[in-house]
């Protein structure tokens, strides 16, 4: 199974467990997914295993939306600020939210800019993404600027 996947039956498990279903499988397939998980984390951490990208992205699961409907440069780079500061919301697998690092870190910076950097430059490849692309290239500008000369 993919990491997506992976999740997916953990959330499944813990559904049944919810339900008063199947209470002894459940948690017999929970502790699998966690050894499961921890043996994914080791081989990221020896540089084995490359993460899937989550369903639900680290950006989107504090509330950064850019675009038409996006929110406002305060407002973005306040999360933005979060991001680079505080702990984040657990999405994906362990190994995914290894790739993050720790809050002010070089890893955490690194990740952060590849990632909206490559929004940005995804984004110039669709129509009526300008606002958006504009957005995310505002925000590199601001990442960079802000915590850049913090780790290089």
């Amino acid at each position: 199974m993919d990491d997506n996947e992976l999740r997916q039956l953990f959330i499944n498990a813990h559904q049944m467990i919810e339900n008063s279903k199947m209470l002894d499988q459940s948690n017999a397939v929970i502790n699998a997914i966690e050894e499961e998980w921890q043996r994914r984390l080791v081989l990221f951490e020896i540089g084995e295993y490359k993460a899937d990208t989550p369903e639900e992205v680290v950006l989107r699961s504090v509330g950064y939306r850019v675009g038409k409907n996006g929110l406002s440069l305060s407002m973005r780079h306040r999360l933005l600020d979060y991001i680079m500061t505080r702990a984040l919301p657990q999405v994906g697998s362990p190994a995914y939210m290894a790739e993050w690092g720790h809050p002010m870190t070089q890893e955490r910076y690194r990740k952060l800019h590849r990632v909206i950097r490559v929004l940005a430059s995804s984004g110039k490849n669709f129509e009526n993404m300008d606002i958006a692309v504009h957005h995310w290239e505002a925000d590199l500008n601001y990442i960079e600027n802000k915590y850049r000369g913090q780790f290089y």
